[in-house]
């Protein structure tokens, strides 16, 4: 099993294989406790229209998203994984659409499998992988805004791929820097001190949220 941790983003139409991506704060967590907490499916937008066209077509679905840390005008939620849990998702479809987390997914077709990862499921996820026995992994941190490195991202890819290898690192070694890092800076100056906590915390769920690659495309739980 090859794997590489995929730093340009432009690379990702050529991915094939398994591809994980990461957004650590907070996309692949809201994606993981959305699931969690029941949602079916969890349609994932780029764009701010796209995502409110399909609403329209849809109005039974929750509509949520971010841009800049907070709900666009008109949506019914943010991109939070604590906030997830006082939602009634029992069965629900979501539409989601975030900065980071969402902007490369469509892209991703040629892939043999993509999932969302984070340190939340990170070790599950490492088990259900190494059950692929898959020949080539790409684990794709997506940075801030899709336009720059983000630390949470580089070292939650960093932290599977040693997962992966059989390794098992501490995670008192991680934490600090997360804790550190101008992601979780970002996090308190919006108030959302239990968010960066959940984030921050290994292995709370034992779920898969593969991305299944259909128009749109979709995550739901393995």
């Amino acid at each position: 099993m090859r794997i590489e941790v995929v730093k340009d983003l432009n690379r990702a139409e050529a991915l094939t294989g398994v591809v994980v991506v990461f957004d650590v704060f907070r996309a692949s967590n809201t994606i993981i406790s959305l699931l969690s907490e029941g949602a079916s499916k969890v349609f994932l937008f780029s764009g701010l229209e796209e995502a409110r066209e399909f609403k329209e077509q849809n109005p039974d679905y929750l509509l949520l998203g971010e841009r800049d840390g907070l709900a666009p005008p008109g949506f019914e939620g943010g991109n939070s994984p604590c906030s997830a849990r006082s939602l009634d998702l029992a069965g629900r479809r979501v539409i989601l659409t975030t900065s980071a987390g969402t902007q490369s997914v469509h892209r991703l077709g040629r892939a043999r499998a993509v999932f969302f990862g984070s340190f939340a499921n990170a070790a599950f996820l490492a088990r259900h992988i190494r059950s692929m026995n898959p020949d080539e992994v790409h684990l794709l941190p997506m940075g801030l805004n899709a336009l720059s490195p983000a630390v949470e991202d580089d070292e939650a890819a960093w932290w599977l791929a040693r997962l992966l290898k059989g390794e098992q690192p501490d995670f008192t070694e991680v934490r600090p820097k997360l804790m550190n890092c101008d992601g979780a800076d970002r996090l308190r100056s919006l108030n959302q001190v239990d968010d960066l906590e959940f984030c921050t915390s290994p292995d709370t769920h034992d779920l898969i949220a593969e991305v299944h690659m259909a128009e749109p495309p979709w995550a739901g739980a393995v």
